[in-house]
């Protein structure tokens, strides 16, 4: 006789970038020792690969999780996290002010996505335009480690999908990273900063959180990015 399997809620919630609704389950010990093991290595492509794999493993409908930009990514993470384990994460951050340390509850049922969405053809010369997408956390594992320079060339380099001049269309999916940076360094400061617009203007997961210090002062911390939150 085979053995009761204990059986997960299902919960639903929707992909911030494109307002698919997805059902998910909470993680498992299955998963847990996933994340248990990364918690042992200091490499950003570990904690990415079991991001994704917990996240693919506890998606019940179809989705591409190499696919999904890195908010879409980490906003469901956070998700499966708060209904695995808790809503609340505790951690502890420095008052840039009196340099003392405090530590809060980060809820996680209140996060929040940024509404904005910078439109994605961006216009660099009167003759030659861009489409751009946002970079998977792939691209944000790859270029993590390198100076601010590179790191901005190559998640360029990754996320441009088409070059546009006048009515012809170039897929840079056809073209070798030679022939990328060549048109990346080619460009003058005016045109990257449109690109850097860009990059700053996309939609942010965030959680916005009160602490009193220990003069009695009550100020509020904005935390982004998915070290913030995971304990």
């Amino acid at each position: 006789m085979a053995l009761p399997k204990i059986k997960q809620p299902i919960f639903e919630l929707e992909i911030p970038s494109t307002g698919q609704k997805i059902r998910y389950r909470p993680f498992t010990v299955a998963e847990e020792k996933i994340l248990l093991v990364t918690k042992e290595s200091d490499d950003i492509k570990d904690m990415v690969n079991a991001y994704k794999a917990i996240v693919n493993n506890c998606c019940l409908d179809s989705i591409d999780v190499d696919k999904l930009c890195s908010f879409d990514l980490e906003y469901f993470f956070l998700n499966i996290r708060a209904k695995s384990v808790s809503n609340i994460v505790a951690a502890r951050i420095k008052d840039e002010d009196d340099g003392q340390t405090y530590d809060i509850d980060i809820d996680l049922d209140k996060l929040i996505v940024s509404k904005t969405k910078p439109e994605r053809l961006i216009k660099l010369t009167d003759d030659i335009s861009v489409l751009m997408s946002y970079p998977t956390f792939d691209v944000i594992a790859k270029v993590g480690k390198m100076d601010e320079s590179n790191q901005m060339l190559n998640t360029m380099i990754a996320c441009i999908e088409q070059i546009y001049q006048g009515e012809e269309v170039f897929e840079t999916s056809e073209y070798s990273r030679k022939d990328m940076e060549e048109f990346v360094l080619s460009m003058g400061v005016k045109e990257l900063q449109k690109i850097k617009e860009f990059f700053d203007g996309m939609p942010k997961v965030y959680a916005e959180v009160k602490y009193k210090t220990k003069d009695g002062v009550e100020k509020m911390i904005k935390l982004e990015g998915i070290q913030s939150f995971f304990v």
